[in-house]
């Protein structure tokens, strides 16, 4: 394996270019973006030098060694990868977000139509970063809050709650690096809800949710009936915590390593994303591990029906070269 060759840097670089890239393609050919997700995972890592040496060490040694077995179509099943588990990881972010949009799924594929669907947003005014991880523990006490009112226990017989983070980067903005904190979540309402006394209009639940943050101010909400299949609204409730691009700016490194110390802080410990009622009865039923801690190999990305062979490839990743590369 040349990664610990000593020869010049033309002779690694010949070798390089006679090598093997990963190219893992899902059963839609659907390039799975590997290389993108570990360059990020390198910047972060540089970043953690400054804020958390333990997590920039393990940072380096996520996702450098992945084995797959081949299928007969020709596509990659992932077998092995070392992962971080760090919540600001690009890397484990994208398993994570895949494995949470894979559960949901199977949760309301076992529900078998039973119910029709709302996806809710609900959000906070912005803050500063000094004091995001108080609004984090504001907003998740008035989630607490608001799955205790009559007129959800009434109306919600399951729910999904996801967290989302933004940041605005974006200089000219007035509201330029401050956070948004807000809650994507999926609700599974009785099919007759629409047209019952249970219904909850828009302004229904910014009042419900205003009381439940108990503020002085009439916050944002949106709320959608779903409509035909729930794939969209789960792929939106699935959505990373924090997107990379919010966090890693490579043209403003103080912004980086600022930005990456206070979502550290503000994310440790959190639960990102929860079920309730008849959701986390099926979690339990189906026997979901954990999204946010548990396995991020077998995350229900393998679209693929075509048979396993015995077939094993790996690849290690080069990291002057900044590649995926086929140990031989």
């Amino acid at each position: 394996m040349f990664l610990y060759s000593n020869n010049s840097a033309a002779e690694q670089k010949s070798q390089v270019d006679k090598a093997e890239i990963l190219v893992d393609k899902s059963a839609t050919g659907r390039e799975r973006p590997w290389r993108e997700k570990k360059m990020a995972n390198q910047l972060l890592a540089l970043a953690y030098d400054k804020v958390n040496e333990k997590k920039a060490s393990r940072l380096r040694e996520c996702g450098t060694f992945l084995a797959f077995n081949l299928r007969e179509d020709g596509t990659k099943k992932l077998t092995h990868m070392n992962s971080c588990r760090v919540r600001l990881c690009p890397l484990c972010a994208w398993r994570r977000s895949l494995k949470v949009h894979a559960h949901t799924v199977q949760i309301l594929d076992a529900m078998q139509g039973e119910y029709a669907y709302v996806f809710l947003t609900l959000t906070v005014r912005n803050c500063a970063g000094n004091q995001l991880a108080s609004e984090l523990d504001k907003l998740m006490a008035a989630w607490q809050r608001l799955t205790q009112r009559k007129a959800f226990r009434v109306a919600v017989k399951g729910w999904y709650r996801g967290l989302e983070v933004t940041h605005n980067v974006n200089p000219l903005s007035a509201s330029y690096d401050t956070f948004h904190p807000h809650f994507h979540c999926l609700l599974a309402v009785n099919k007759s809800y629409f047209t019952s006394r249970d219904y909850l209009k828009k302004a229904d639940w910014a009042q419900l949710w205003q009381r439940a943050l108990r503020v002085d101010y009439e916050p944002v909400v949106d709320v959608r009936r779903v409509k035909g299949t729930t794939s969209a609204a789960v792929a939106e409730a699935a959505k990373y915590t924090v997107k990379d691009a919010d966090y890693i700016r490579p043209d403003d490194w103080d912004l980086t390593v600022d930005t990456v110390k206070i979502l550290d802080f503000a994310l440790d410990g959190r639960r990102l994303v929860a079920y309730g009622g008849e959701m986390k009865e099926w979690h339990k039923k189906l026997n979901l591990d954990d999204e946010v801690d548990g396995d991020l190999i077998n995350v229900g990305d393998d679209e693929s029906k075509a048979a396993l062979t015995d077939r094993e490839v790996c690849y290690f990743w080069h990291t002057g070269y900044g590649q995926y590369i086929r140990v031989k």
